[in-house]
């Protein structure tokens, strides 16, 4: 199923706020993760999203 070029546009955004909240409340409880974690989660959740 080929989706359309507005929910890519959707989804995008979706992930980008849903990594900025995960990212401050991380902060908040003084978490840290290394730039290659956050890579790592990012490419997980994509993968994740390509089979639902």
């Amino acid at each position: 199923m080929e989706m359309t070029e507005t929910k890519k546009k959707d989804e995008a955004k979706l992930e980008l706020y849903s990594l900025l909240g995960q990212g401050y409340k991380a902060m908040q409880e003084g978490r840290e993760s290394s730039i290659e974690e956050v890579k790592e989660r990012i490419k997980q959740r994509r993968e994740q999203s390509v089979y639902r």
